[in-house]
């Protein structure tokens, strides 16, 4: 009767091999081939059926997603193999608490028999030494994970502090530079991709638009790019298409503008290699480190875009309004929304489209809850664009008292709180100079005997506490009362804009997002002399306020 051991021989052997990019830097000790020519040579010695290698070349220990190890387990589980060797514990895997489950719990339901050839693991002899040291090896391969990840991290971190850029990859546009830190260098082919991106952003095309226009227009996304410079399939994409969140990760990256931000991202831990976004204060940024692609003009107009108001709907078409979005029924606050109907001459409709817009509110509720604010789209597109050409003439013609009409403006609408600031700041300082006083006749009170220590302490402890509130109450308020600079640079800031548009001949999106803070639009008058109200609230010179979104 055949032995244990001589049933167990006769049947199939697995051999896995794993190699870490941080298991490279051991050397050959490690590598594939050396671990394939040990594992073999035992296999022949012990008269074990080798049935197949099962390799993951680049992968991490930490977690069990990996490929090879993967098939390994199917093949265990559908009886293909009986027995897996490896070269030691950490081969296998260095997450202690899944290789004992593996080892102790799972390999014995199927009736596999685990070698682990350094470690002396061999589990057909459960009582051996090194079957019990087993956990504590298991322990110690993950405590190396967890240091390895430390120093990694501490190298990566110094790295970008130096302004040495390590990715692997340089960012679309550019190319990886060839120098000590690897800086970027334009890419002639996809630089001008990315500067028509922020172009487009700029004029108010949302990111999906500008998504779908790349891909009609049949360019290349950065993905199918990079795996073409690399000869390789871009299995990730298989549409080809570009998406709203590639253009967003190149507009907000800051590297178009020739700084350098790195550490953008991280994982949650060693074993959890999830990405989690850092916040932008957390970003390390060298600033001018290569050549940029785009100017920080463009670069402010494009963050503009995103902070307006303005979430303009495209038409079934495709186009965005040049108002939509910003404009506001002005009784209950609801977004003017695009309407459409076909023009109808003589009584028939024709295929020309006419557009306007209404009051969200009305077109959702009804005069129950509005009332209708109709206003078609060529009609209040003309009101802005005279208001706009009326003030750009206004400065050529007189800069001076243009300047000056606009500081009113904006002062105008500051001026009350501006009061009330300065009232608070003189009392503020008043009580400032009580609690000096306080502090000093408690002090002299004490020396002389007059009070006893612990309520000579008592008030200190109470008029500080008030003397620190107070102090910082006087920062912020003499922060708000020197807003007057402010309001200089936001009117000459306005002028440069509003200069560039006497002589527009259409109102255009980018326009109105680089000038319009939103409109509020009125009843539409019963008696037709009266004007309807419609205010233009412009950036820079008007103040916003708070209007709902839906």
């Amino acid at each position: 009767m055949k032995s244990k051991q001589t049933q167990l021989n006769n049947k199939n052997t697995g051999l896995y091999l794993r190699l870490s990019k941080d298991d490279e830097r051991a050397g050959e000790s490690l590598s594939i081939e050396n671990q394939r020519r040990i594992l073999t040579e035992y296999a022949l010695k012990n008269g074990l059926t080798v049935y197949d290698e099962y390799v993951d070349d680049g992968y991490s220990g930490t977690n069990f997603n990996r490929p090879a190890v993967q098939r390994l387990l199917d093949d265990a589980k559908e009886g293909k193999i009986n027995t897996i060797v490896v070269k030691d514990l950490s081969r296998f895997g260095r997450n202690y608490i899944q290789v004992g489950q593996f080892v102790d719990y799972l390999f014995p339901c199927y009736g596999i028999r685990f070698i682990a050839l350094a470690d002396n693991i061999d589990t057909a002899d459960r009582n051996s030494t090194a079957m019990d040291m087993m956990p504590i090896m298991n322990v110690f391969n993950e405590w190396h994970s967890a240091n390895t990840s430390k120093k990694i991290r501490a190298v990566v971190e110094a790295n970008a502090r130096a302004g040495k850029c390590k990715s692997a990859y340089a960012p679309y546009g550019y190319l990886k530079g060839t120098d000590e830190k690897h800086l970027p260098i334009v890419d002639e082919e996809t630089a001008p991709v990315v500067r028509r991106i922020f172009e487009m952003r700029a004029q108010g095309l949302g990111k999906r638009k500008i998504a779908w226009t790349l891909t009609a227009e049949g360019i290349e996304t950065p993905g199918d790019n990079k795996k073409r410079r690399l000869g390789r399939e871009n299995l990730s994409n298989v549409t080809h298409c570009w998406n709203a969140q590639e253009i967003l990760c190149i507009l907000k990256n800051p590297v178009y503008l020739g700084h350098l931000a790195l550490l953008r991202q991280t994982t949650v831990s060693y074993k959890n290699r999830k990405i989690i976004h850092k916040p932008m204060e957390d970003w390390i940024v060298t600033e001018n480190t290569h050549e940029p692609i785009i100017t920080q003009e463009l670069w402010d107009k494009v963050r503009e875009v995103d902070k307006s108001v303005s979430r303009g709907k495209p038409t079934n078409a495709g186009e965005v309004k040049p108002l939509s979005g910003l404009m506001y029924c002005s009784d209950c606050g609801k977004k003017m929304r695009v309407v459409w109907n076909k023009r109808l001459v003589r009584g028939v409709y024709t295929d020309e489209i006419k557009f306007s817009y209404n009051c969200g509110g009305f077109m959702e509720s009804g005069k129950s809850y509005c009332h209708s604010k109709q206003i078609r789209e060529s009609v209040i597109n003309e009101i802005v664009l005279q208001d706009i050409r009326a003030k750009a003439s206004f400065v050529w013609t007189d800069e001076q008292n243009a300047r000056a009409e606009f500081l009113r403006r904006k002062m105008q609408q500051t001026s009350e709180e501006q009061k009330a600031d300065a009232k608070q700041l003189k009392t503020d300082k008043r009580r400032l100079e009580e609690l000096d006083k306080l502090i000093q006749c408690a002090y002299e009170d004490k020396v002389r005997g007059l009070i006893p220590e612990e309520v000579c302490v008592e008030l200190m402890q109470k008029y500080q506490a008030e003397r620190n509130a107070l102090q910082a109450e006087r920062a912020e308020l003499e922060t708000r009362c020197n807003q007057s600079r402010q309001n200089v640079a936001d009117v000459d800031e306005f002028i440069s804009r509003i200069k560039r548009y006497a002589h527009v001949e259409e109102l255009t999106r980018e326009i109105c997002l680089e000038l319009i803070e939103y409109i509020t639009i009125g009843n539409i008058p019963k008696d037709k002399q009266i004007p309807r109200e419609i205010n233009i609230y412009y950036k820079l010179i008007d103040k916003p306020k708070s209007k709902t979104t839906n």
